[in-house]
Protein backbone atom coordinates (compact mmCIF):
# COMPACT_ATOMS: atom_id res chain seq x y z
CA UNK A 1 0.00 0.00 0.00
CA UNK A 2 1.47 3.22 -0.91
CA UNK A 3 2.00 6.03 1.67
CA UNK A 4 -0.77 8.44 2.81
CA UNK A 5 1.40 12.15 2.43
CA UNK A 6 -1.95 14.44 3.57
CA UNK A 7 -1.11 16.97 5.56
CA UNK A 8 -2.83 17.42 8.64
CA UNK A 9 -1.09 19.32 11.34
CA UNK A 10 1.52 22.57 11.63
CA UNK A 11 4.47 22.78 14.12
CA UNK A 12 8.16 23.90 14.64
CA UNK A 13 7.71 27.39 13.58
CA UNK A 14 11.47 29.16 13.14
CA UNK A 15 11.98 32.50 11.66
CA UNK A 16 15.98 33.30 10.14
CA UNK A 17 16.70 36.78 10.01
CA UNK A 18 17.87 36.80 6.14
CA UNK A 19 21.36 38.65 6.01
CA UNK A 20 21.73 39.00 2.34
CA UNK A 21 19.48 38.83 -0.41
CA UNK A 22 21.17 40.13 -3.29
CA UNK A 23 21.32 39.22 -7.40
CA UNK A 24 24.85 37.35 -6.46
CA UNK A 25 23.84 35.61 -2.86
CA UNK A 26 21.89 34.73 -0.43
CA UNK A 27 21.77 33.94 3.42
CA UNK A 28 20.29 34.01 6.63
CA UNK A 29 21.58 33.36 10.51
CA UNK A 30 20.36 30.44 12.34
CA UNK A 31 16.51 30.13 12.32
CA UNK A 32 14.99 30.65 16.05
CA UNK A 33 12.15 28.53 17.37
CA UNK A 34 8.44 30.52 17.71
CA UNK A 35 6.76 28.19 19.31
CA UNK A 36 3.09 27.48 19.53
CA UNK A 37 1.82 27.59 15.87
CA UNK A 38 -1.69 27.72 15.07
CA UNK A 39 -2.68 28.21 11.79
CA UNK A 40 -1.21 29.49 8.27
CA UNK A 41 -3.03 30.89 5.60
CA UNK A 42 -1.58 31.93 2.21
CA UNK A 43 -3.26 33.67 -0.79
CA UNK A 44 -1.34 34.09 -4.27
CA UNK A 45 -0.12 38.14 -5.23
CA UNK A 46 -1.09 37.24 -8.76
CA UNK A 47 -1.46 39.66 -11.94
CA UNK A 48 -2.72 38.39 -15.47
CA UNK A 49 -4.11 39.63 -18.41
CA UNK A 50 -6.17 38.09 -21.50
CA UNK A 51 -5.12 38.84 -24.97
CA UNK A 52 -7.72 38.89 -27.43
CA UNK A 53 -7.19 38.78 -31.23
CA UNK A 54 -9.97 37.94 -33.97
CA UNK A 55 -12.32 38.17 -31.02
CA UNK A 56 -11.08 34.91 -29.46
CA UNK A 57 -8.58 34.64 -26.41
CA UNK A 58 -5.17 34.31 -27.89
CA UNK A 59 -3.11 34.07 -24.65
CA UNK A 60 -3.57 33.84 -20.93
CA UNK A 61 -0.25 35.89 -19.35
CA UNK A 62 -0.03 35.46 -15.59
CA UNK A 63 2.54 36.64 -13.19
CA UNK A 64 2.88 35.18 -9.59
CA UNK A 65 4.84 37.45 -7.35
CA UNK A 66 4.71 35.72 -4.14
CA UNK A 67 1.66 34.60 -1.25
CA UNK A 68 0.68 36.82 1.13
CA UNK A 69 0.65 34.80 4.25
CA UNK A 70 -1.34 35.32 7.74
CA UNK A 71 0.06 33.00 10.51
CA UNK A 72 -1.61 32.73 14.17
CA UNK A 73 0.64 31.80 17.38
CA UNK A 74 -0.83 31.22 21.05
CA UNK A 75 1.86 34.02 21.90
CA UNK A 76 5.10 35.86 21.22
CA UNK A 77 7.47 36.71 24.35
CA UNK A 78 7.79 40.99 24.38
CA UNK A 79 11.54 40.80 23.89
CA UNK A 80 10.75 38.62 20.77
CA UNK A 81 8.22 40.89 19.03
CA UNK A 82 11.17 43.67 19.39
CA UNK A 83 13.00 40.99 17.29
CA UNK A 84 10.38 40.91 14.46
CA UNK A 85 10.54 45.04 14.47
CA UNK A 86 7.65 46.15 16.56
CA UNK A 87 9.36 48.23 18.99
CA UNK A 88 11.83 48.58 22.00
CA UNK A 89 12.10 46.06 24.42
CA UNK A 90 13.54 47.76 27.99
CA UNK A 91 15.02 44.67 30.04
CA UNK A 92 14.65 46.42 33.27
CA UNK A 93 11.22 47.66 32.71
CA UNK A 94 9.92 44.76 30.95
CA UNK A 95 8.32 46.73 28.91
CA UNK A 96 8.17 46.93 24.96
CA UNK A 97 7.31 50.46 23.90
CA UNK A 98 5.76 48.89 20.27
CA UNK A 99 5.05 50.42 17.00
CA UNK A 100 1.54 49.83 14.77
CA UNK A 101 3.75 48.90 11.82
CA UNK A 102 6.93 47.01 11.83
CA UNK A 103 10.17 47.85 10.29
CA UNK A 104 10.97 45.97 7.14
CA UNK A 105 12.39 43.05 8.07
CA UNK A 106 13.07 39.36 5.56
CA UNK A 107 13.02 36.27 7.55
CA UNK A 108 13.65 32.43 6.08
CA UNK A 109 9.99 30.81 7.30
CA UNK A 110 10.71 27.23 7.99
CA UNK A 111 8.03 25.00 9.88
CA UNK A 112 6.73 20.90 9.99
CA UNK A 113 3.61 19.93 8.67
CA UNK A 114 2.91 16.69 10.13
CA UNK A 115 1.34 13.75 7.71
CA UNK A 116 -1.13 11.26 8.00
CA UNK A 117 1.49 8.33 7.96
CA UNK A 118 3.60 10.37 10.67
CA UNK A 119 6.61 11.31 8.32
CA UNK A 120 6.56 15.18 8.17
CA UNK A 121 7.58 17.36 5.78
CA UNK A 122 9.47 19.69 6.52
CA UNK A 123 9.18 23.04 4.54
CA UNK A 124 11.86 26.37 4.31
CA UNK A 125 10.47 29.47 2.16
CA UNK A 126 13.46 31.56 2.04
CA UNK A 127 12.17 35.05 1.77
CA UNK A 128 9.21 36.05 4.31
CA UNK A 129 8.88 39.63 4.00
CA UNK A 130 7.59 40.92 7.56
CA UNK A 131 4.62 43.85 7.38
CA UNK A 132 2.78 42.94 10.42
CA UNK A 133 2.30 41.95 14.30
CA UNK A 134 -1.07 42.21 16.51
CA UNK A 135 -2.64 41.01 18.91
CA UNK A 136 -6.52 39.41 17.43
CA UNK A 137 -9.27 40.84 19.23
CA UNK A 138 -9.53 40.42 23.06
CA UNK A 139 -12.59 38.90 24.84
CA UNK A 140 -13.57 38.12 28.16
CA UNK A 141 -15.25 34.51 28.91
CA UNK A 142 -16.43 33.66 32.04
CA UNK A 143 -16.62 30.04 31.45
CA UNK A 144 -15.12 29.47 28.20
CA UNK A 145 -11.99 30.92 27.52
CA UNK A 146 -10.42 31.97 24.60
CA UNK A 147 -7.06 32.72 23.33
CA UNK A 148 -6.25 36.22 21.98
CA UNK A 149 -3.75 34.40 19.42
CA UNK A 150 -0.83 36.82 17.81
CA UNK A 151 -1.19 37.16 14.32
CA UNK A 152 1.69 37.65 11.96
CA UNK A 153 1.44 38.93 8.41
CA UNK A 154 3.69 39.38 5.70
CA UNK A 155 4.96 38.23 2.15
CA UNK A 156 6.73 35.17 0.84
CA UNK A 157 8.53 36.67 -2.35
CA UNK A 158 11.24 35.07 -4.41
CA UNK A 159 15.06 35.94 -3.40
CA UNK A 160 16.85 37.82 -5.82
CA UNK A 161 19.43 35.23 -7.05
CA UNK A 162 18.26 34.13 -9.58
CA UNK A 163 19.42 30.55 -9.21
CA UNK A 164 17.46 30.24 -5.85
CA UNK A 165 14.20 28.81 -5.59
CA UNK A 166 11.92 30.37 -3.53
CA UNK A 167 10.76 27.68 -1.03
CA UNK A 168 12.15 24.13 -0.40
CA UNK A 169 11.01 20.91 1.16
CA UNK A 170 12.10 17.86 2.25
CA UNK A 171 10.49 14.33 4.19
CA UNK A 172 11.40 12.69 6.69
CA UNK A 173 12.47 9.34 5.44
CA UNK A 174 10.53 5.85 7.16
CA UNK A 175 13.52 4.72 8.65
CA UNK A 176 14.37 8.23 10.07
CA UNK A 177 17.87 8.25 8.95
CA UNK A 178 17.74 11.96 7.63
CA UNK A 179 15.81 13.01 11.16
CA UNK A 180 19.39 15.21 11.63
CA UNK A 181 19.22 16.67 8.40
CA UNK A 182 15.36 17.59 8.04
CA UNK A 183 15.87 19.18 12.10
CA UNK A 184 18.93 21.11 10.67
CA UNK A 185 16.74 22.28 7.72
CA UNK A 186 14.32 24.09 10.62
CA UNK A 187 17.32 26.03 12.57
CA UNK A 188 20.57 26.05 10.53
CA UNK A 189 21.84 29.30 8.56
CA UNK A 190 21.78 28.69 4.78
CA UNK A 191 24.24 30.38 2.24
CA UNK A 192 23.76 30.17 -1.14
CA UNK A 193 25.51 30.27 -3.48
CA UNK A 194 27.98 27.93 -1.36
CA UNK A 195 31.14 29.37 0.03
Amino acid sequence: MSKKRAATGFRGLALAPVTQNTLTGYGTAAGEPLPFAGQMTRTAKESGVDLYYDDTLYAQVRDIAGEEVEIRVAEVPLERMEDLGMGAFDETTQTLEGEFSPKSREFALRFVVDTVDGLPFYFNYRVFELTGVRFDNFTTRKDSPTVCEVIITGVFKRPMLPALAPWAVMQLKEDKSNLAACNSFLTAAETRPGA
